[in-house]
């Protein structure tokens, strides 16, 4: 998962802090040893009355989760990680699927990106310092500190630093950004060929940071 920030220190957050929408990924595993890891989704809460969480949207049928038992509970906001240990209320077929659990009076909740990142689809260059080569690639999500890129083959090794070389269409004019970053990690795509290749920038100048804001902002759907 990519990290911006290092070394991130868990802290004890309330769960609307989080600001978790419907649709978040979940992880879910009964406290009993050997409980296996169940796929899932959040749906909604209500501070202090209960989270309601449903299955995985490819899942159908009733919910795995079983009233009386606890499950700890993970999942990503696109900034944090977090995790919480919650009792099930009782399961519910209607009108859809779903778990009712407790209201968690605390969340373990680690930064990992330092703002949120926006998806969106724009060329762009990925090149050693110096301009001695450079890869092309597609910017898939931005924020103001870090990106990641889907390029044909792996860019360099993890700590590496590279050149983003993009342009950006600022307020109706074309502006070409070139921002050094330090790479963060590099995975396979899940679809298709190539590899996705996080990234978190390093000296931004005013301008440039200004200009990711408005590119981040300018897109509507978060990662």
């Amino acid at each position: 998962m990519p990290n911006d920030t290092q070394h991130a220190p868990v802290t004890e957050v309330g769960l609307r802090s989080l600001k978790l929408r419907p649709g978040v990924a979940l992880q879910t595993q009964g406290v009993k040893p050997g409980s296996p890891k169940l796929e899932a989704q959040f749906l909604a809460a209500i501070e202090g009355k209960g989270v309601m969480v449903g299955p995985h949207a490819a899942s159908s049928g009733k919910s795995p989760l079983k009233a009386g038992d606890e499950y700890t509970v993970q999942g990503f906001t696109g900034q944090h990680d977090f995790s919480f240990k919650a009792q099930v209320i009782q399961t519910f077929e209607v009108p859809f699927v779903y778990a009712l659990l407790v209201y968690p009076k605390v969340v373990q909740a680690r930064q990992v990106r330092r703002s949120l990142r926006m998806k969106t689809s724009l060329p762009a260059k990925v090149s050693l310092p110096g301009g001695s080569s450079a890869i092309g690639a597609t910017l898939v999500d931005v924020s103001p500190f870090g990106a990641m890129v889907h390029a044909p083959s792996t860019v360099g090794a993890i700590g590496d630093l590279v050149n983003l070389a993009v342009t950006v269409d600022f307020e109706g004019e074309p502006v070409n950004l070139e921002i050094p970053a330090a790479l963060c990690h590099s995975h396979k795509a899940e679809a298709g060929d190539g590899v996705h290749v996080g990234m978190s920038f390093k000296t931004v100048s005013q301008r440039d940071r200004l200009i990711l804001h408005y590119l981040a902002q300018s897109s509507t759907e978060p990662v």
